[in-house]
């Protein structure tokens, strides 16, 4: 049965979390090549850069860019570092060609109806020798969550009912990012969980033990030994892996 109702509609639009954890193959890339300016294509509500950015891996300029002018605003308040931009991921008009060094693009390519136009906007967007990281999911045969696909996305029980596609392999994911301009370093997945500790800070938000406003930073407010609860409270989801790549231009 597809979960239904206020209170459900309720949680799904409280699901922004900010946490200093950010994946380990980002970490990497940026730690060994902090870009001086930023783009994050999808940012969302500003997961993957705030950690970026509160651990001190970029210099002076992150652009936000999302369809959404409501997570632009959101994000623009994380930081004064932050330039928003509301656009198409594909095609970002705002800004020119080899702009930026380094673009990261997390749990967004599974959304776009053309998983192809990605890469060829990163290429555009990236200084030659530039850096970009891009995460999305690897749905296995025998894979289901509790979401019903809406159309056009397929109608099945996925991850988010919003995907236009979830990839059935780390080859299938590697196939959408290759361009001839960019060069693949690293494709790799690990197990895909849930964090339990999320739905238990929207139910208490609800029940107004907490208030709502905090729950964006209900991570960071724990004594910093918890901290990590949201990533060591964690339920495998069943055949879902999380897929990630990070790569750079060629220099020439």
């Amino acid at each position: 049965m597809e979960p239904s109702g206020p209170a459900v509609e309720d949680l799904e639009h409280s699901r922004y979390f900010l946490t200093e954890w950010m994946p380990p193959l980002l970490r990497e890339t940026a730690e060994r090549s902090p870009p001086r300016v930023l783009a994050d294509l999808g940012a969302g509500d500003g997961g993957t850069l705030w950690p970026l950015d509160h651990a001190g891996l970029v210099g002076e300029t992150i652009y936000a860019v999302d369809i959404s002018a409501e997570h632009v605003a959101l994000c623009e308040r994380l930081s004064p570092k932050v330039t928003g931009i509301v656009s198409d991921v594909a095609h970002v008009e705002e800004l020119p060609a080899a702009s930026v060094d380094a673009v990261i693009s997390s749990q967004v390519i599974e959304h776009l109806p053309d998983d192809r136009v990605l890469a060829p906007e990163i290429a555009r967007l990236l200084k030659p020798g530039g850096w970009f990281y891009v995460s999305s999911v690897i749905r296995g045969p025998h894979a289901f969550w509790l979401y019903k696909g809406k159309p056009p996305a397929p109608e099945r029980w996925q991850l988010d009912p919003t995907h236009m596609r979830e990839y059935e392999s780390e080859q299938d994911f590697r196939s959408v990012l290759e361009h001839p301009e960019l060069a693949l370093d690293v494709v790799r997945s690990s197990q895909l969980k849930f964090p339990l500790t999320d739905p238990l800070f929207r139910i208490a938000a609800l029940a107004r033990l907490i208030r709502r406003e905090q729950l964006p930073e209900i991570y960071l407010r724990l004594p910093r030994g918890l901290r990590g609860l949201r990533r060591t409270l964690g339920v495998p989801i069943p055949g879902y892996r999380w897929a990630e790549a990070s790569g750079r231009k060629h220099s020439s």
